[in-house]
């Protein structure tokens, strides 16, 4: 079971091309983003709320869209004969969307994350918040890779719509759960910044389970001898 592409080239193009192809749709998004973080910057309750919510759809929406638009979208218009035209295997498929995928979503993300805490730190929001902060982001990019496995693995439209709405409603259970850590509760309008064992188990638990998707998506596809 080979898991390495047979051609970095190819992968490489793969990626650019699906790069290429979202780049403007991805600059509008980014755009919100910002226009969000100086929401949240401005310091008023009201605004900060504001833009905290913005922040967090344009999150979840972002992630959807670059899984919709540049795996599922194109099985519907049955581009797979393209690829399949290519000198590709099914693993270098599996890398290039997997690349392209998280380069297109971690643009934001990285933005969002470095953002929030340029503008905990920089203004006079509570410092305390960062872990709790830092957790939802977290999350919010493990709903993401759990998603985009689950799409590269599953072929089904409505299995894959199924399985990013089910994930998306987990998103406020969470919040308030990691809201109710002791540490989060003690000093989250405090500005010292304590992490705690519990909030670091929880954030290695979040990237097992990252692994373990992006692993499991990729055996499935090593398994593969063709694309059909």
């Amino acid at each position: 079971m080979n898991w390495l592409a047979s051609d970095l080239r190819m992968v490489r193009t793969l990626v650019l091309k699906d790069w290429q192809v979202y780049q403007k749709q991805l600059a509008g998004y980014v755009a919100g983003m910002l226009l969000a973080l100086g929401l949240i910057g401005m310091g008023t309750p009201l605004m900060a709320a504001a833009g905290a919510l913005l922040l967090l759809v344009l999150l979840l929406v972002v992630g959807i869209y670059a899984i919709q638009a540049s795996i599922i979208a194109e099985r519907k218009q049955q581009t797979g004969a393209f690829i399949m035209s290519l000198p590709v295997t099914p693993m270098d498929v599996f890398w290039g969307k997997l690349l392209a995928n998280l380069a297109i979503y971690l643009v934001p993300f990285v933005l969002v994350v470095g953002g929030l805490v340029a503008v905990v730190l920089a203004t006079p929001h509570p410092d305390g918040a960062l872990p709790w902060l830092v957790a939802v982001a977290a999350f919010m990019l493990v709903l993401f890779c759990v998603s985009l496995s689950v799409a590269i693995a599953v072929d089904s439209e409505g299995w894959n719509i199924f399985v990013m709405l089910a994930l998306m409603t987990l998103v406020g259970p969470y919040m308030w759960w990691v809201g109710r850590f002791e540490t989060v509760l003690r000093y989250r309008g405090t500005d010292e910044i304590v992490w705690g064992a519990p909030m670091l188990s929880l954030l290695g638990a979040e990237l097992a389970v990252t692994v373990v998707a992006v692993l499991a998506a990729g055996w499935l596809h090593a398994r593969k001898r063709s694309f059909l």
